[in-house]
């Protein structure tokens, strides 16, 4: 399965729609993973992509709003992810859920900074962020993620359709 994942659009629509076009025409991605601020962008691209998938980002209403999902636990070719932003008193632990083994990855947004890491006993995925006026510093990216059976392949692709960051996993 092909994964799109892009997180901290802040309303970026334009970037947001060609890294989605991007997603689904170059990479063949199958689902498009939103991780918040906004969410609300990515009801844009459901025209555009069988399924997509957000979670709130902490800077929208929704976010606090206990009847919508913070955190979201999916299989992806039988290796479970845990979706999230950020934490709220209540949410799912990312940090639990790992060392539990109840996610093998976890999918985050928020500080605009890409990464790919392992600790916990999970693989962490961050991939930045869509807004190219960031003064962060990071340089605006996205994710494509796949996977297979006890196998994932990651890759941080930069606005400047360079590879930012590549590492393949193996998950028992």
């Amino acid at each position: 399965m092909i994964l799109g994942i892009m997180s901290d659009t802040h309303g970026h629509l334009t970037e947001m729609r060609f890294v989605a076009k991007k997603m689904i025409e170059e990479f063949g991605a199958e689902i498009i993973i939103h991780l918040g601020d906004d969410s609300t962008d990515a009801e844009d691209l459901r025209a555009a992509c069988s399924e997509v998938i957000t979670v709130p980002g902490v800077f929208e209403a929704k976010y606090a709003d206990p009847n919508v999902p913070n955190r979201i636990i999916r299989e992806f070719d039988g290796i479970p992810f845990l979706l999230n932003k950020h934490d709220l008193e209540g949410d799912i632990d990312p940090t639990e859920t790992a060392q539990d083994g109840d996610a093998k990855v976890v999918l985050y947004g928020h500080t605009h900074q890409h990464m790919i890491s392992e600790k916990h006993g999970a693989i962490y995925i961050n991939p930045g962020h869509l807004k190219m006026d960031d003064n962060r510093g990071f340089e605006p990216s996205f994710a494509i993620i796949r996977t297979a059976p006890q196998k994932i392949d990651v890759k941080i692709i930069g606005l400047r359709e360079n590879v930012l960051e590549e590492k393949t996993f193996f998950v028992e």
